[in-house]
């Protein structure tokens, strides 16, 4: 073999793994970038996830807040009311009996206010979170298919 043999046969080798790691290179880089693009994404999109969750709680603690005001408001009527009665009674038995009824008409109110409240915090847990849990569960796939797993 000659010299000019080995030279060209050296050159085409080295040409070859250079257009190799040329092409490896680009291919790590296309694959980074798109990795890249898929997490500036994502963080959007659990960006947006976490704005809709607190929009949500926003809207439920005001019909929470709401409720407790509806609730006070009657429940002051109601107390006024009593006590307006309760100064024109005309005998300690009219005033106990006022008094019975006024009291578990109020607990009555209270529990049943209570209940509704209950409800509108659980609604409100619950619509919270899931814009957070799909979110989450997105990112639980997407490490999985990172992953291979």
């Amino acid at each position: 073999m000659t010299t000019k043999a080995k030279t060209t046969g050296a050159t085409e080798t080295v040409e070859q793994v250079v257009t190799a790691t040329q092409e490896a290179w680009k291919d790590g880089f296309d694959k980074a970038t798109v990795g890249f693009d898929q997490i500036g994404a994502q963080s959007q999109e659990n960006v947006d996830a976490l704005i809709e969750s607190v929009n949500v709680s926003t809207k439920g603690f005001e019909a929470i807040n709401a409720e407790a005001i509806s609730y006070s408001k009657k429940a002051m009527e109601d107390g006024a009311a009593v006590a307006q009665a309760a100064a024109g009674a005309k005998s300690l038995q009219e005033l106990i009996e006022l008094n019975t009824v006024y009291t578990k008409t109020a607990f009555e109110a209270y529990l049943g206010a209570a209940t509704k409240m209950g409800e509108l915090f659980a609604a409100t847990a619950k619509d919270a979170s899931a814009p957070l849990s799909a979110r989450f569960s997105a990112t639980i796939e997407a490490a999985q298919n990172v992953t291979g797993k």
